[in-house]
């Protein structure tokens, strides 16, 4: 209703927000008294849900939970034990 038919519309791309931004819209939300779907209004966000998920974090672990965290898998690590065994048998050659 509110955005029209813009707001209807499926993104190509994830939009990440910065760290001020996502805390302009806790404060402004705070201050004002306003809902999350007033707040998502104000700040031309499509979904309501990302202002909740931000409180949360930001009432959880302060501004760093604001901060974009790493996607995917973490990258796997070698294990130093099969490098050992290899120069084990070296030695006993």
């Amino acid at each position: 209703k509110f955005q029209g038919i813009d707001g209807l519309k499926r993104r190509k791309t994830k939009k990440e927000y910065s760290v001020q931004f996502k805390l302009g819209a806790i404060q402004f939300m705070l201050t004002t008294g306003a809902s999350y779907l007033e707040t998502a209004v104000h700040f031309k966000l499509n979904k309501p849900s990302l202002i909740k998920r931000w409180t949360k974090e930001f009432h959880e672990q302060g501004v760093e939970g604001l901060n974009a965290k790493p996607k995917g898998r973490p990258s796997m690590s070698k294990k130093p034990n099969k490098q050992k065994k290899k120069e084990e048998k070296k030695i006993t050659r």
